[in-house]
């Protein structure tokens, strides 16, 4: 399979999908921050010019990832990744929304914008995606779009381990059925999701996830 290259733009339900550049980091690290257990995906980093200046290059370098900021207009409101040569498919990751941008169904507009995009472009490979266990609203749009979940485990999750070393009982209290020590770390269930390339959205579920 030939890996696909950057499209100029992809557009999609009100959204624009471009890949980073320094403007539109300059407006990601100004977005509201999720905190724990979400914390891995706050991008206040990139403040830092240094951190800025290695994020994007990182984003151009020749390989098997692709980046991508979802934008309305000019405003940047959400993020997605997608990993061309995983061994399980198309894979998608960083699948981001901050706070001032959730509720208008960003996620699910970037995803299927991004998608379309893939199956034009990589034919015939099932997309994939995993979610730690807590983050059930994420887990209402992936439904929506027609992902399934296939397998659920437990997984070392650095971002959450680090943090959870640090954080009082009363705050690891809202995801307690979603983690455990085990062999002397901390470990967090996720769920893997899977869907086929040409898989119907669910309506009533798009509704719901909007």
């Amino acid at each position: 399979m030939g890996e696909a290259t950057y499209p100029p733009l992809i557009e999609g339900d009100g959204l624009t999908l471009r890949p980073w550049d320094a403007a539109l980091i300059q407006q990601m690290a100004a977005w509201r921050e999720h905190g724990f257990p979400y914390h891995a995906f706050d991008l206040s980093h990139l403040a830092d010019p240094l951190q800025a200046a290695a994020a994007l290059a990182r984003t151009r370098e020749e390989g098997r990832h692709r980046y991508f900021v979802a934008c309305e207009g000019d405003t940047a409101v959400g993020r997605v990744s997608v990993n061309l040569q995983d061994a399980a498919g198309l894979y998608l990751w960083a699948v981001h929304v901050p706070p001032e941008h959730q509720g208008r169904g960003v996620a699910r507009r970037m995803l299927t914008a991004v998608m379309g995009w893939l199956e034009e472009t990589c034919p015939g490979r099932d997309f994939v995606l995993t979610s730690n266990s807590f983050a059930e609203r994420a887990h209402r749009t992936y439904r929506a779009l027609g992902f399934e979940i296939i397998e659920t485990r437990w997984h070392f999750d650095r971002e959450i381990a680090e943090r959870l070393w640090r954080v009082a009982p009363a705050e690891r209290e809202p995801i307690a059925r979603h983690i455990r020590f085990q062999n002397g770390r901390w470990q967090v269930r996720a769920h893997v999701f899977r869907r086929r390339q040409g898989a119907a959205a669910r309506a009533e579920a798009v509704a719901r996830a909007s």
